[in-house]
């Protein structure tokens, strides 16, 4: 399964791409540029060397250019993952025009990358305050929050974002992960509901939709979401293994072996497919063959796999057969 730390910042943060970064910076700077050639023009003599505009002029456009110029190289140095060096270039830039949420931002989300997540919302909180309705940045300190468990105030800013932008399913998947966090399943069913409805190709979206389906008991709506997974990502194993464990909860023990054995195509080892197999074997009563698979899991994980099979009720059959308890009693 995706990390948290994938979600809440590589996937979730709007990216920057160098070129248009810099495009719009370059395009804001250059209205700047007209707007004070005009203030120029008016203040007349007020200039300090009203002998010599062109100067005032050609020094003004070498100071935006030099802006433009490191923050550019903020975004290379970022995309490298040189964070360190980006961040002393969004500084910088920050250093000349204070001003700009821009700047704020793009230190932000390089903070995020270094998973510096408190520096980060300092950062994001003085972008809302130059700029109030920033998307970006309401939605960036809520992946920071989230990622320091702060998971109210994490909906609270993504709640924000979308008020501002209801159409980012981004800022909807987001806050579904943090309400699942909550145990608030309905509503983060609904907020997995609205992002697959404005983009329906994220596989890890739907694969987060059926573990809300499945924690309300909407065991086949959550199997249709994890077969939604793996038409996406064909590879994408552990939605192999939560389907076949599904499955074996609407006693489709055949679908469900056939479901953990499409996993381990793609990934051994694969401790977690093995186990499924086990448990299913064992609901078929083969202990024989629930043995083989335990053994498996088990020499991955002892702890883990040994204790899940002495308290799991799928085991009942089985537990007492010689192969079995030889296995959890080594």
């Amino acid at each position: 399964m995706r990390a948290y730390s994938e979600d809440w910042t590589a996937n979730s943060l709007i990216s920057l791409q160098s070129l248009k970064a810099v495009a719009t910076i370059s395009s804001r700077f250059n209205n700047a540029d007209v707007g004070d050639s005009q203030a120029s023009e008016n203040q007349g003599g007020h200039l300090d060397r009203p002998d010599r505009p062109d100067l005032i002029d050609r020094t003004h456009s070498t100071e935006l250019q030099d802006i433009k110029t490191l923050v550019g190289h903020g975004f290379l140095l970022r995309n490298i993952g040189n964070y360190e060096n980006a961040l002393k270039k969004f500084d910088q830039a920050i250093a000349q025009d204070a001003r700009n949420p821009n700047f704020f931002l793009y230190r932000a989300q390089t903070l995020m990358q270094m998973k510096a997540y408190e520096a980060a919302i300092k950062d994001f909180r003085t972008v809302l305050q130059l700029d109030p309705t920033n998307v970006r940045a309401w939605h960036g300190q809520g992946v920071a929050k989230a990622e320091l468990a702060l998971y109210p105030s994490a909906i609270d800013s993504f709640n924000q974002a979308l008020a501002s932008d209801p159409r980012d399913d981004k800022v909807w998947y987001n806050r579904g992960r943090a309400l699942l966090k909550l145990e608030q399943y309905e509503r983060a069913l609904e907020s997995f509901d609205n992002s697959v409805s404005l983009n329906r190709d994220k596989y890890h979206t739907w694969y987060n939709r059926a573990l809300a389906q499945a924690a309300l008991e909407r065991i086949q709506p959550a199997i249709s979401s994890l077969e939604k997974v793996t038409e996406l990502k064909a590879n994408c194993h552990y939605a192999w293994n939560y389907r076949g464990t599904l499955l074996n909860r609407l006693f489709k023990h055949q679908d469900a072996l056939e479901s953990f054995w499409k996993s381990l195509q793609y990934q051994v080892p694969n401790p977690n497919a093995w186990y499924g197999l086990a448990s299913t074997y064992a609901l078929l009563d083969n202990p024989e063959s629930a043995a083989i698979h335990l053994r498996q899991a088990i020499q991955r994980n002892p702890i883990i796999y040994s204790l899940m099979a002495r308290n799991d009720r799928n085991f009942d059959t089985v537990r007492n057969h010689p192969k079995i308890c030889s296995i959890l009693h080594d």
